[in-house]
């Protein structure tokens, strides 16, 4: 029988023919039914033991950010599972960009060259749950890093990553690029692609992303810090929309505790980052602990 390929098995099941599959499958063929019998092999699944943020050795005037997302529950789910900022279609990500990006002014405010010094992710399998520390400081190699930027894929590979990298070096065409991170992580697959959970877990999604961070080449030769620190005051202020605020009524307090985030904050209270955020006026999403904060009701 030319084009079959016959498997012989040590033990034999009745008159059964078994026949190989090009999708990793074998076919028992009986006379009443068809039963078909993966060989694929069940990945096992670890503990998933997360690092502790208070452990990571920051100098002074460095601050540390860390939240998490997850990706569970969203369309398209391992696509989201990699949209450390936001993805295009639907805005959804952890804004990891932009959260990253206030600390750096937040340390120019301070009168310092800023720099992302180190950056550390993690994805929980079990969870799609990606969490994130980030530190960021005063820049010691006299450079100012003004924006952070990245690129991923989810299954693509580093094709898929690299042929995006050149068009987001064009948003940043007056700055220049420096590569932070590559991140490339092997994801055990224990969701379908749908967010329901699978009963064996036999494949891995491949989640890549490549982090840069773009310097100001122009900062202490034709421009100084002090004039790009006022610069972004100006237009900090410009975008601050002073509205009446809520009467106390419709708040209630909450004091930041020791590794809290803003998103486990919103979760706990049944709200979102971005009403707390409003009701709090914060520029940016990094808190402290002991810090006193609005929730809405």
């Amino acid at each position: 029988m030319t084009g079959i390929k016959f498997i012989f098995l040590s033990i034999l099941i009745s008159n059964q023919t078994l026949y190989a599959q090009s999708d990793n499958q074998l076919e028992v063929e009986s006379p009443d039914s068809l039963i078909v019998i993966s060989s694929k092999k069940i990945l096992e699944v670890p503990e998933f033991h997360k690092y502790n943020p208070d452990t990571i050795q920051v100098s002074e005037n460095d601050l540390i950010i860390t939240d998490s997302y997850t990706a569970l529950g969203q369309r398209y789910t391992y696509d989201a599972l990699h949209s450390f900022h936001r993805r295009r279609m639907d805005g959804f990500g952890g804004f990891l960009n932009d959260k990253i990006n206030a600390g750096l002014a937040e340390i120019r405010s301070k009168g310092f060259n800023s720099d992302l010094k180190k950056l550390y992710i993690q994805i929980d399998p079990t969870t799609l749950t990606v969490h994130w520390s980030a530190v960021v400081g005063p820049s010691l190699d006299g450079r100012c890093y003004m924006q952070v930027d990245s690129r991923g894929s989810a299954g693509g590979g580093l094709p898929a990553v690299q042929k995006q990298c050149p068009r987001m070096h064009r948003l940043h065409s007056n700055l220049v690029p420096a590569k932070v991170l590559e991140f490339n992580d092997n994801v055990l697959q224990c969701y379908d692609w749908n967010s329901v959970k699978l009963d064996t877990v036999t494949n891995m999604v491949n989640i890549q992303q490549h982090f840069y961070k773009y310097y100001d080449p122009q900062i202490g030769s034709t421009i100084t810090l002090a004039e790009v620190a006022q610069k972004e005051a100006e237009m900090a202020s410009v975008l601050v929309v002073t509205k009446p605020t809520a009467p106390a009524a419709y708040y209630k307090r909450y004091t930041v505790r020791s590794g809290d985030t803003l998103s486990q904050i919103a979760q706990k209270h049944n709200t979102t980052v971005s009403r707390i955020a409003k009701a709090n006026n914060l520029r940016s999403y990094i808190i402290r602990v002991g810090q006193s904060l609005k929730i809405p009701k």
